[in-house]
């Protein structure tokens, strides 16, 4: 006995099965007092109301959601436009942080000192203000419709949103991603067997160049021909409003401008971090080898502060996904909106839609997060 006393495999085991078990006692006990309060109260419990006719207009719909569809529709509906909002802004503010962070790196005096500006101004405003400035400070401050300001002449911003080209038959563009897809698999096959001949014969393959060819231009030349063969409804004026084409609310065009360039900001920061991290004599080694200083910093320098950036990117990735909540503020039918907001106003079934929408940004949150971690062991420095 006193041998496992004193056995430290056996003490650990012990005290995680305290943890577990101490762990299970306390969701148990809220669990079922929660319940018990709600029954006393006389409130449903249950999951039953996610099939009940919602009877709720949402006014930006990506699914075929109807207001004759029930809730369970309109949880999707939360689902895919939170998706889409997180997505877009996650994209946009990568590219926007990136020229930031090598902007605030420059030799040019009054380019770093505007790149520092916009981070520091940006960094200490909460974001709730950016997302209302934008909302009423910017687009609501549009022209109306027949004012709009035209972007080449198919699409069109004004305080009703932004209006855009919208397809009629989507068959070409489908073609056209699955050959994106199929060319992203075989880019995929090539950089593995090179790097298996690699390490088996020293001989580099060239997967950059068929890197090139798969993932970029490939892509462009089939959207590019998916586009010209594809039929679409282009927005036009008629009477006082456009018709036609597909319409970005504003609430949309807001929140995505404030997540953009709130969280520009934070990840500008992280670029310059990064790219000081690596040491001078990468920087040096490149110019002896004749780069120039746009190449060195992009062949050389940004690959290797990649390994740098990526941990707290997820982090940024992350707190836009959380962050895409506040446009309940202006009402963008976001998850948070469309059901803790309206779906349970209407059920008043609290516990069971707070819980969903909780599982449903964790497991969000742990994709995101353990995909930028594949990325960033896979990108790691392999030391001995």
């Amino acid at each position: 006995m006193t041998r496992f006393i004193y056995d430290k495999r056996v003490r650990d085991i012990f005290w995680q099965v305290v943890l577990l078990g101490s762990l299970a006692a306390t969701i148990y006990f809220v669990v079922n007092n929660a319940s018990q309060n709600m029954v006393n109260a006389g409130i449903a419990s249950g999951f039953d109301f996610l099939w009940r006719t919602s009877g709720i207009d949402v006014p930006f719909v990506l699914t075929n959601y109807t207001g004759n569809s029930n809730i369970l529709a309109l949880l999707w509906v939360g689902v895919v436009n939170t998706l889409v909002i997180t997505a877009v802004s996650v994209v946009a503010a990568t590219l926007l942080g990136f020229v930031v962070g090598v902007a605030r790196l420059s030799k040019n005096k009054l380019l770093s000192g505007l790149a520092g500006a916009y981070i520091e101004f940006v960094r200490n405003i909460p974001l709730l203000f950016f997302v209302l400035f934008w909302y009423f400070g910017v687009i609501a401050a549009l022209p109306g419709p027949r004012q709009s300001i035209s972007i080449f002449s198919v699409a069109f911003l004004n305080n009703r949103g932004l209006i855009v080209p919208a397809a009629n038959e989507g068959s070409a563009l489908k073609v056209a991603a699955i050959f994106v897809l199929l060319a992203f698999i075989v880019q995929l096959g090539i950089a593995v067997w090179a790097k298996r001949r690699r390490d088996a014969t020293g001989a580099i393959f060239p997967t950059w160049a068929t890197g090139l060819g798969l993932l970029v231009v490939l892509p462009i030349i089939a959207f590019g021909i998916a586009t010209a063969l594809t039929p679409w409804d282009i927005p036009a004026l008629r009477g006082f409003n456009f018709r036609g084409g597909f319409v970005l609310v504003p609430e949309f065009v807001a929140l995505f401008a404030a997540l953009t360039t709130y969280t520009a900001a934070f990840i500008a920061e992280i670029v310059r971090g990064g790219i000081q991290s690596v040491v001078k004599g990468q920087w040096e080694a490149a110019f002896a080898l004749g780069l120039r200083p746009n190449r060195a910093l992009s062949l050389v320098v940004i690959p290797q502060a990649m390994r740098v950036m990526i941990p707290p990117m997820t982090s940024q990735y992350l707190n836009v996904l959380k962050n895409s909540s506040f446009g309940a503020a202006i009402a963008f039918p976001e998850l948070v909106s469309v059901f803790v907001g309206s779906a349970l106003n209407n059920t008043g079934q609290a516990i069971e839609i707070i819980a969903i929408t909780l599982a449903i940004y964790l497991a969000i949150g742990l994709a995101v997060s353990g995909f930028m971690n594949w990325y960033n062991a896979k990108t790691a420095l392999v030391t001995r």
